[in-house]
């Protein structure tokens, strides 16, 4: 049978409509991430498919840019850190993974990663990158091992540059000062933690990144559990120095509980800070090994019979917290007096150098130590005589006795 010209014509136009049906069919199943069917898999093979496994489209975008660490042109290696770094912390684990079993391009690149995100976002933001690295330091060997320590050391480093700048416009110290340490205030290196501080508690996560610092001072507002908690991470901490809580504001127990993280004190000096009967026990369990001193805390004798009895061999000092101002010479069988400190209650009585002191209120007074002992009995504020040569002639003079100041 002869089909008309038109009927020609209308095979024609349908033969067309099927060839661009199926030609639309296989663009879309391209455009389609993941799409099936033998069209799809007829484009696997083709330019568009390729081009989409080569940019990761077609995978998860962590794991193939991982994938690309090793590749043997550089500029691709390149490439993948930096869309690794672009894709933020969240890579860690993987790169953990990778770490484990990948060659040494895969090793360094990835440790390279981690430790970007380390010395480059605030502790809180970097993913654990930091406890990701001491991970693969501890429990690794080899290349592994030593480009992770590697590692630390320069974040270390970094982030000790960025905590003191961010320390110290949130108000924290660091820098020289005489510190109290037992009866000595020798001129040393500390952080203090004081009213200066702006009460940001987040700013005081970055202690943990302040090296070669090895005292700290924690003083009036900032006498809280949430500080010392932050204190303690401090990696070469020795030293504690609370003092000058405000008054009538109790101290919560976490205060001394968190020292309880440290592994060794060498020395606790708690100065005009309210001490409770419970406190002592708590403080009777610290790791301390070298001084305690309790100066104007208002703990009873009997507690700190108690810490000596739990803490033997510890020194430790009791005071009641009224201070002089004064120092004398240590070889002279006398209390010769070496200094008197400016602004203190010996200077506003009018005290001298060379003054010999023989009295305190009621005891007598032949060296040094022995007038501390005296004053040691007294709290601040309380009005004392005393007596005193000066040449030959022996003089008396009424302190109101003072409180031991620190900076």
């Amino acid at each position: 049978m002869r089909l008309s010209s038109y009927q020609l014509k209308y095979v024609a136009s349908l033969l067309v409509g099927v060839v661009l049906l199926v030609f639309s069919t296989a663009i879309a199943q391209e455009a389609t991430p993941g799409a099936g069917g033998d069209v799809g898999k007829k484009q696997t093979n083709g330019k568009l498919s390729k081009r989409r496994v080569a940019s990761g489209q077609d995978s998860d975008p962590i794991e193939y840019w991982i994938s690309q660490l090793s590749h043997e042109h550089y500029l691709r290696r390149e490439k993948a850190s930096q869309k690794l770094k672009e894709l933020g912390p969240v890579v860690i684990p993987a790169l953990t993974s990778a770490i484990k079993t990948g060659d040494l391009e895969v090793i360094e690149r990835s440790i390279a990663v981690i430790s970007d995100f380390a010395s480059s976002l605030a502790p809180l933001e970097d993913g654990n990158a930091w406890e990701a690295l001491s991970e693969i330091a501890s429990n690794s060997v080899g290349r592994r091992a030593l480009a992770a320590k590697a590692a630390m050391k320069e974040v270390s480093e970094e982030r000790c540059i960025q905590a003191k700048s961010v320390l110290a416009a949130a108000g924290v110290f660091i820098g020289e000062g005489e510190f109290s340490v037992a009866a000595a205030r020798p001129l040393i290196r500390f952080v203090e933690v004081g009213d200066k501080w702006n009460g940001d508690p987040e700013v005081l996560t970055w202690l943990k990144w302040v090296t070669e610092v090895e005292h700290v001072l924690v003083t009036g507002n900032a006498i809280r559990g949430s500080v010392l908690r932050n204190v303690v991470k401090m990696p070469e901490l020795k030293g504690v120095a609370i003092a000058d809580s405000k008054p009538g504001v109790a101290i919560d127990d976490e205060v001394f509980a968190a020292l309880g993280e440290l592994q060794r004190i060498e020395s606790l000096d708690i100065r005009y800070v309210d001490v409770t009967e419970r406190q002592g026990d708590i403080i009777s369990q610290l790791p301390l090994r070298g001084s305690l001193t309790l100066m104007g805390t208002g703990i009873k004798s009997e507690a700190v019979d108690r810490i000596r009895d739990r803490l033997l061999g510890l020194e430790i000092q009791y005071r009641m917290g009224g201070f002089l101002g004064v120092s004398c010479y240590p070889d002279d069988q006398v209390c010769k007096i070496s200094t008197v400190h400016p602004g203190t209650a010996a200077f506003q009585a009018g005290l001298l150098l060379h003054d010999v002191i023989v009295g305190a209120g009621e005891d007598e007074v032949t060296s040094f130590s022995s007038l501390q002992n005296a004053i040691n009995q007294h709290v601040a504020g309380e009005e004392i005589e005393i007596r005193f040569l000066r040449g030959e002639k022996l003089m008396k003079a009424k302190v109101r006795l003072g409180r031991l100041k620190d900076n």
